[in-house]
């Protein structure tokens, strides 16, 4: 709310009964000069040198959004062997194959 109005002279008040397509627009054109944005550019740099360059609190602010990355990517990934097991149990109801049931067969 703060880079908004930093950017563009909106109050956060006023920035609560703007619509929602409205404030998205707002939001995804903050420049890096914004608090929102130098987060947003350090959180996405890719420049080695740049990252070299980064002070303590940049660094932190990358490490601390890489691991909500991962934590997020790790509730996501599917459990393979409920995959599995329900792959097998379709594969007998449908009379179907899965790599499984194959190397059970042969």
């Amino acid at each position: 709310m703060q880079s908004v109005a930093a950017q563009y002279g909106v109050l956060p008040a006023v920035q609560r009964e703007l619509p929602w397509p409205e404030w998205e627009r707002l939001v995804s054109g903050l420049m890096e000069d914004t608090p929102l944005g130098k987060l947003v550019a350090v959180r996405t740099e890719r420049d080695p040198a740049a990252l070299r360059r980064m002070t303590p609190w940049q660094r932190k602010a990358r490490r601390d959004w890489n691991r909500f990355l991962a934590r997020r990517a790790g509730q996501t990934k599917p459990d393979t062997g409920a995959q599995r097991a329900l792959q097998v149990q379709l594969a007998r109801m449908f009379g179907g194959e899965t790599a499984e049931t194959k190397r059970k067969q042969g």
